[in-house]
């Protein structure tokens, strides 16, 4: 007798850790639905859970690249001062009331599409940085052509990142997109041909 209510103590663990699970995957859908339903008329994407407004912080580096020409002091000292900034830290310090819903959303969007999203802001914040340090070693030095290469650069990586957020296309796994980048980066990303 002994061994058989070993037995069924074992039996009903499994089925409390069973029910657990289904009880955490539950809450995380009900509260992915809580989201959603609050999404409608925000900043927010409804199906990606993102916000592509977090990319103004990087158009306005690439803006600045593409004024280099003309005000080569004012605009090296702008880009030279600009810094990254996480999606939170850029949604905590926005004046944008969708702020703390974008954040929560941020954190709750699907794992897929943002780990496909954050992939894409890691690329576009390591060449935003390599840009920014070649300025510091270029001023004076063919500014002019290579600022707008720098921005054209810049903005191939924002429009990958822009069409994750907006979920123009369903995400891949990271290990399909292989090494391209800009509008071809898209295609193999969501599988477009």
């Amino acid at each position: 007798m002994f061994a058989a209510q070993k037995i069924d103590a074992h039996h009903t663990e499994t089925q409390e850790d069973v029910t657990r699970e289904a009880i955490v995957s539950a809450f995380r859908s009900a509260m992915v639905g809580h989201f959603r339903s609050h999404i409608p008329g925000t900043i927010i994407n409804e199906s990606t859970l993102l916000a592509s407004d977090y990319l103004n912080h990087f158009q306005k580096l690439a803006s600045l690249f593409e004024a280099l020409s003309s005000k080569p002091q004012e605009n090296t000292n702008k880009i030279l001062s600009w810094r990254p900034m996480t999606y939170e830290e850029h949604f905590s310090k926005s004046g944008s009331q969708d702020k703390d819903l974008a954040i929560a959303a941020y954190r709750r969007a699907p794992a897929e599409i943002k780990d496909c999203f954050d992939d894409a802001i890691s690329r576009l914040q390591s060449e935003a940085l390599t840009l920014v340090a070649s300025v510091k070693f270029n001023t004076g030095n063919g500014l002019d052509t290579s600022s707008l290469d720098a921005a054209a650069r810049l903005r191939g990586l924002i429009e990958e990142a822009a069409a994750i957020a907006n979920g123009e296309t369903a995400a891949e796994p990271n290990n399909a997109k292989g090494k391209t980048g800009g509008r071809a980066a898209i295609a193999a990303l969501f599988g477009a041909h």
